[in-house]
């Protein structure tokens, strides 16, 4: 059996320097080449490059490469973005999560996440990058008011739960969330009404048409969703008992 001649083995490389001129000026930097295996239709190798202002910057990045080759590390780079990334996450990664929790996500990555992060290639994100991310969203920018530490603890969510999911298909090896520092969230102190609140509470709201309603999130403490998602066989007269089953929510 001959062996196949001119083929490199999957991880050597070459360093050359290439230049290029736009827009009448002329630009000159290294770039190194190396083999990421071979096609397993063609046979032929797939070449992969990377690229630096000095020679000694792209061979560090070549050792790097090849040596993640050889132990079997390596993962190829992939060109999608994070606004890109993000898309594909809420539209086919979503399937089993309540249409409410979906709405909330797709706000999140439509009104923060993407409006900084939408170009950013995602091999690129790492925690520094969503670290001060994270400080931005904390710190008012002329009219617009810092967000609370509980909304950027939210935003952070959805955060690593796409990303996690970019880690086991093999878009990135780590989750670069997951060494974030987030703020930390205070909880308001509560101030329930004492008995002589109560009493004028339940005097102005007698005879409203939700005096019912209102009787009941004042002794029972549910929220209002839980409130409007009440139907008759939650109610047990003999008891004395309100059996929350349900909860009534907006879907767009």
């Amino acid at each position: 059996m001959k062996k196949a001649k001119g083929r490199n083995a999957a991880g050597t490389g070459s360093i050359r320097k290439k230049t290029v001129v736009r827009n009448g000026k002329t630009y000159s930097y290294w770039e190194g080449r190396y083999t990421d295996g071979f096609d397993p239709g063609t046979g032929k190798q797939c070449q992969k490059s990377v690229t630096g202002k000095t020679q000694k910057e792209v061979a560090l990045k070549l050792r790097k490469i090849t040596a993640e080759i050889d132990n079997g590390t390596y993962q190829a780079p992939n060109k999608i973005t994070v606004g890109e990334w993000f898309d594909v996450w809420a539209t086919d990664y979503l399937n089993n999560v309540k249409p409410l929790t979906v709405e909330k996500y797709t706000c999140v990555i439509k009104n923060h996440i993407k409006p900084k992060l939408a170009a950013v290639r995602l091999e690129a994100v790492t925690t520094t990058v969503l670290q001060h991310f994270y400080n931005e969203l904390g710190r008012a920018h002329g009219d617009k008011p810092a967000l609370s530490a509980k909304t950027i603890k939210d935003i952070h969510g959805v955060i690593h739960k796409a990303l996690q999911q970019a880690v086991e298909i093999g878009y990135i090896r780590t989750n670069p969330s997951s060494s974030c520092k987030l703020p930390k969230v205070v909880k308001p102190d509560i101030k329930p009404m004492d008995s002589e609140l109560i009493t004028v509470f339940l005097q102005e709201i007698k005879g409203h048409r939700f005096e019912v309603l209102y009787i009941v999130a004042l002794f029972m403490g549910i929220r209002r969703g839980e409130i409007c998602g009440l139907k008759w066989d939650c109610v047990d007269f003999e008891r004395g008992t309100v059996c929350i089953r349900r909860q009534l929510q907006k879907i767009p």
